[in-house]
This record gives C-alpha cells, structure tokens and sequence, in this order.
C-alpha cells in the first residue's frame, strides 16, 4: 500500500491447504512459477504452487507421514523436482519425493526414526541433494548424507550449555559458507550467544562429537537466538523480546 507502506496481499489460501496452524514454510521458484512446501499442526505436509494459490486449487501433493506436529520442511537445491527434508515432533525426520504419491510410505525415501529428542529442525545445505542437517531438543546438531543414512556423518556439541536439563526451545541451525570454508552457525538454550562449528571435508568420524570452532555473545539482555537467515557473508537472527 502507497499510504500505509504495507505489502499488498497477493494471494490467501483457505482450509484446503491445512485444517490447523501452519509451523513451518520454504520457497523455491520453479520458472515462472514458485513452490511452497507447508508443515503444519494437523500432521501433514502440503505442497502449492503460487499461481494455483488464487483459484483456491489446494496443494498439488500432500504427505501425511507425521504423527504429530511439523516443525520443519525445507526444498533441497534441485530446481526441477527438490526433495522435501521435514522434521515433527513425533521423532521422525524424513526426506520426500514429491514425484511419487505423497500417501504412500514410498515417498518418505528415507526415515530417521529418534535421531533427535522432538526433532524441529531439517535444512539442506545450500547447492546440495544429498548433504543436510538435524536438530532437536537436545544438545547435538548432525549432519547427514542422504546416499547412507545409516549413522550422521558427523554430529557437533557445545551451543547448548551442559545442564542435564530437559531443553525447551527451538534453536534454529543454518548454513554459512564463507570463501572456500563451510560452518553451522546455531543458538542454544540459554548460551545467550551464536555458536559456530566449522564443517571439515576430511577427518570426520560420526563418532566423534565436534566442538564448537567459535562463538559471539549476544549483547546483554538479548537472551537466545531463535532463528536465523543468512545472505552472503551477513546473518540476521531474531532474539528473545522481538527483536533482531
């Protein structure tokens, strides 16, 4: 809106997208068009294109694999037909075909069944297929390769202070690449600060536990990290109080 800076709302979906909240979206343009993959509240995965979104056509596919709530969904970087990473408090993470049909347990192509305590997050590194990490409530982050997903490849600690406490909030991992060298960058339940691990294309074991290779201080006050963007070599994170 020219008079109150507002943006315009191009398109509004209805029930037929999802019949409880949504938690979780990502985008990817597919030519002219964009597809938006949903996770939601009533245990399912949609997705819908942008031009369908006004005729009120619903989600062109739908999984109902979860038992319970989707906190994460996220495309990987395939342009053509991306996989779906999603992640539910049910204790599965699982990676989706969308080609094959989203009711059948076929088009979960791979499962992760308790690699997290309620795992609520899912994210493909950047430019991968294959590559992607998990997170959840505990004080482990992993980092998988979908072409063996019998162990992570490599698991990090060290974001989340050592309480033996039950954690309660969602931290939100991303990637960031910065030259030639690859990081997580990640908050922690109460650490009140941003952690990094440094990604290695050598000497990694899923054995081992790889500590945190850096961390900044929030300023005081702030509390912990919710979630985080990146774009180039800047990140924006949202932090407790509503601020980022």
């Amino acid at each position: 809106s020219l008079t109150t800076g507002a943006p315009r709302l191009m398109h509004q979906t209805n029930k037929l997208l999802h019949s409880s909240g949504i938690f979780s979206m990502d985008v990817k343009a597919q030519g002219e068009d964009c597809l938006i993959v949903t996770g939601s509240k009533d245990k399912s995965i949609a997705v819908s294109k942008l031009s369908r979104l006004a005729d009120n056509h619903g989600p062109t596919w739908r999984s109902q694999c979860h038992a319970s709530k989707v906190a994460s969904v996220s495309f990987s970087s395939s342009t053509i037909t991306p996989l779906i990473a999603s992640a539910s408090d049910d204790g599965l993470v699982g990676i989706h075909d969308m080609r094959l049909n989203g009711s059948e347990s076929s088009s979960t192509v791979a499962r992760l069944e308790d690699s997290h305590v309620r795992p609520h997050s899912a994210v493909w590194k950047p430019l991968s297929d294959s590559i992607f990490l998990t997170a959840g409530l505990d004080d482990v982050i992993k980092l998988w390769d979908l072409r063996n997903t019998g162990e992570p490849v490599v698991s990090f600690h060290g974001h989340v202070p050592t309480s033996g406490r039950k954690l309660k909030r969602i931290h939100r991992p991303t990637f960031f690449d910065s030259g030639s060298d690859s990081f997580i960058l990640t908050g922690g339940e109460n650490s009140h600060a941003i952690s990094m691990f440094q990604l290695s294309e050598e000497g990694n074991n899923a054995r081992d536990l790889h500590s945190v290779f850096s961390r900044g201080k929030l300023p005081d006050g702030s509390g912990d990290v919710g979630s985080m963007t990146v774009h180039s070599n800047q990140v924006a994170a949202t932090v407790e109080g509503g601020e980022v």
